[in-house]
């Protein structure tokens, strides 16, 4: 899951910014909360007031938006922004959010050149107040004091150095997104929206050939029966094994139809992958981690290129088993190498595999529940050539090696 941003200034006069801002984070899958609109939670039991503040607390970026108006006022003191704008700094300091802030050209401008005007006339006129407050309504006041906050002024003049006082000055929506391009990283170069159209697009073409329907349901396009390979272990004193004429049509029928099996495509979810396109962000650790996303994404990549081996060994050139797999007179077909039968119990494996994985992954991107599945795997290996469970090595014993 991306970071979630908290929208906040003054809705008339940014109605149509603040439309586009939320388009634009969303279509990266970012999470935007912005009051007017009705995907805004408004819990019936709170004050509209309160329910922003409860939102910037479940925000992880304060996204402030000044220009020339003030807006509604929360008390008497304060403006409804200016307000929520202090409830995000106070959560800023506690290392809970961060805050971005931006400022109309016009604004800064008009601000910049009325400060200016102001020293001027308290050094040129005494009566300095009346010709200040002739010049300087109330509103413009409020925003000048605002506008003063978000610099952290008075910290600065206390010899302080305060955090997130940055104000980015902007005429057009496109220094908006380059401001927050720089921030997100390479998060936002294409939309999330096209990314996953890509990757479900490949998960849906690697599935179509893999899967076919009975009754209704889908199963995997070619299958090894339980009950005739179940028991099956690996015997590496053995030159060959004889199947059973039912063991021998369930092992032909899976060879025939695994044959128009095509290499998956994997190069853009690897490459995706490889991009840190499937990582999640924690707002525990303010970064982005592995997570369910990237599991899933990992494990799939790994089958697919398992897959796309294992069908290499088992039907190009001279591998081909479907060459030795014809009924002869002295029933030599049914004699098979040990190795043969456990790869293609491991393909079978790994089509299952895929078939979970890429409906999972197919359903986390788009936003619908899923699960991590086990990976269906029976150890087919002699225990002589089974690793011990203690010689697998934790991710917990690899930061301590790597941190040594």
């Amino acid at each position: 899951m991306k970071p979630v941003f908290f929208i906040s200034s003054t809705i008339y006069d940014f109605m149509d910014l603040r439309s586009s801002l939320k388009w634009w984070l969303e279509e990266n899958d970012y999470i935007v909360n912005a009051s007017e609109y009705n995907d805004f939670q408004k819990p019936l039991d709170e004050n509209s007031y309160e329910a922003c503040l409860s939102a910037i607390d479940n925000s992880d970026y304060f996204i402030l938006i000044i220009g020339n108006r003030i807006g509604g006022m929360y008390d008497s003191e304060i403006t409804i922004t200016q307000k929520e704008y202090r409830h995000a700094y106070d959560k800023m300091l506690e290392g809970k959010l961060k805050i971005i802030s931006f400022i109309r050209q016009t604004t800064w401008t008009t601000f910049l050149d009325t400060k200016n005007k102001i020293e001027t006339i308290k050094k040129e006129h005494s009566d300095f107040k009346t010709i200040i407050d002739s010049i300087v309504d109330t509103e413009t006041k409020v925003r000048f004091k605002f506008i003063d906050d978000v610099r952290r002024v008075k910290d600065m003049k206390e010899g302080k150095s305060p955090k997130n006082n940055w104000i980015h000055t902007f005429n057009t929506f496109k220094e908006i997104i380059e401001v927050l391009k720089n921030e997100l990283g390479g998060f936002s170069e294409l939309s999330f929206k096209q990314k996953r159209f890509v990757i479900q697009n490949d998960i849906k073409k690697n599935l179509k050939q893999i899967v076919s329907k009975h009754d209704g349901m889908i199963y995997s396009i070619g299958s090894l029966s339980n009950e005739l390979f179940g028991d099956y272990v690996l015997n590496d004193e053995v030159k060959h094994i004889t199947l059973t004429d039912n063991q021998y049509i369930n092992y032909c029928s899976f060879y025939v139809s695994c044959l128009q099996i095509k290499p998956f495509i994997v190069n853009r979810i690897e490459s995706f992958y490889k991009s840190g396109f499937f990582l999640q962000y924690s707002k525990d650790v303010d970064d982005y981690i592995s997570g369910d996303l990237n599991k899933l994404a990992s494990n799939l990549i790994n089958i697919y290129e398992r897959l796309n081996g294992l069908h290499k060994s088992m039907y190009d050139g001279e591998n081909n088993k479907l060459l030795k797999l014809g009924k002869k007179p002295d029933n030599s077909h049914l004699k098979v190498t040990p190795i043969e039968i456990f790869f293609a119990l491991d393909y079978y494996d790994s089509l299952v595999n895929c078939i979970y994985f890429s409906k999972n992954l197919y359903r986390a991107l788009s936003g619908k529940s899923y699960s991590v599945p086990e990976l269906k795997f029976k150890n087919r290996l002699p225990g002589k050539m089974q690793a011990k469970k203690d010689d697998f090595v934790t991710f917990e014993e690899l930061d301590d090696f790597l941190n040594k």
